[in-house]
């Protein structure tokens, strides 16, 4: 595998200065990312933590204050570098006037593909996004998640190895969140690097190899999930009752969580004192352990933490 990463930031750096009496705003701060060929990787944070800026940063929309964007190890500056590049933005517009077909094929041709492989590709794009028999309709019959399809399917078009994405999950229904998820999970079989922001942490939790959280433009957390989603305090226990005991007083007096299904107890557990005291009465015989699982932060519990201790 190529080891040169497919996007590196050093101390990337954007200061917006919008007049001579206004104090400058500081949209992106020092930032320092590696992504290496075939990762997906999710950059989230709050609405104006500088997602947007860093990916147009990237794209070389604006130029940066100080540092530098690579992409594939070459400047992002590079219009050669940039056409391995596809790119969805948020809240994509186009002309209402055009067809989809015609939006493809328009494309295609900025990245001179020839007719025939621009016929092709759009074909199978309209097909991959859920947008077949809709390729001679005009867009301005087009709803908001149709036209993030259609915005999916035009970053796609010169079969990129860089797919940049800017909160692609949003405006789709929960149908179209499933075929994104699955679009992109193609896209890494094709050993193709996925960069996309997203509010949306379920979604990014499933999708990322690697989940980036940024705060008011400084990274602040980065890693693989298995390294955020670090384990919590609490234990879900599983159990049955042996001869009667009651487990449910137990739980009221001790003000555990429990669940009681088809004779099978399901028991939230706070702390270790508390495991140890379920232990004790497994060894005493009153219930018959079946499993006992530490539970995990969710991607959304991680991000809040991280953003909780950068605010402390």
């Amino acid at each position: 595998m190529n080891s040169t990463p497919a996007i590196r930031t050093e101390a990337l750096t954007k200061i917006y200065r919008p007049g001579l009496f206004e104090k400058p705003t500081t949209a992106v701060s020092n930032l320092d990312i590696e992504i290496p060929e075939g990762e997906v990787f999710g950059f989230i944070g709050l609405n104006g933590a500088g997602k947007t800026t860093t990916i147009k940063l990237l794209l070389d929309h604006a130029r940066p204050t100080n540092g530098r964007a690579l992409l594939f190890g070459e400047d992002a500056r590079n219009p050669r570098t940039r056409a391995r590049v596809g790119y969805l933005p948020d809240l994509p517009h186009f002309h209402q006037f055009l067809s989809a077909g015609e939006l493809l094929d328009y494309a295609g041709k900025l990245f001179g593909l020839s007719y025939n492989v621009r016929r092709e590709r759009s074909e199978k794009l309209l097909k991959s996004v859920g947008l077949e028999g809709h390729e001679r309709e005009r867009l301005r019959n087009f709803s908001r998640g149709m036209l993030q399809r259609l915005g999916l399917a035009q970053a796609l078009i010169n079969e990129p190895a860089l797919v940049i994405l800017d909160e692609p999950l949003g405006g789709l229904d929960p149908i179209g969140r499933a075929d994104l998820r699955e679009i992109i999970s193609g896209l890494k079989s094709e050993g193709r690097t996925v960069f996309f922001s997203s509010h949306i942490l379920d979604d990014a939790q499933r999708i990322a190899d690697r989940i980036g959280i940024i705060h008011q433009g400084r990274m602040i957390a980065c890693g693989k999930m298995d390294e955020l989603l670090t384990k919590r305090q609490d234990w879900e226990v599983e159990l049955e009752a042996v001869d009667g005991f009651d487990i449910l007083k137990i739980c009221r007096e001790m003000e555990w969580q429990a669940n009681l299904k088809e004779n099978l107890f399901t028991v939230s557990v706070p702390d270790e004192e508390a495991l140890r005291q379920v232990y004790t009465f497994a060894s005493e015989g009153k219930i018959r352990l079946l499993s006992v699982e530490q539970r995990r932060l969710s991607l959304e519990e991680a991000f809040l933490k991280e953003v909780d201790q950068w605010r402390a």
